[in-house]
């Protein structure tokens, strides 16, 4: 299935599209046409919409790990209480 998608609009007398094309396979389309099925059969616009998401998920993301109280990574390792069994070597 190929997907032609709108990148950019240009707005003056005459509005220019330009398109991307994007190679899905069958459950993804399957999953863009149910959720397109919401909005008019618009699969442009869940596209979008979907790429908006993901960008500000990613955008909070950044924030919170930069955070100066945010955890630093210990390298998975945890602490064990004393006396009972330790589940990780």
């Amino acid at each position: 299935m190929v997907l032609n998608l709108p990148h950019q609009r240009v707005f003056c007398t005459r509005e220019i599209e330009n398109a991307k094309t994007v190679v899905l396979d069958k459950r993804t389309d399957k999953m863009l046409q149910e959720l397109a099925s919401y909005v008019g059969g618009n699969r442009s616009l869940v596209v979008r919409e979907a790429i908006k998401l993901y960008s500000n998920m990613e955008d909070r993301l950044e924030r919170i790990e930069a955070d100066p109280a945010f955890p630093e990574d210990d390298g998975g390792v945890r602490p064990c209480n004393p006396g009972r069994p330790c589940p990780h070597p």
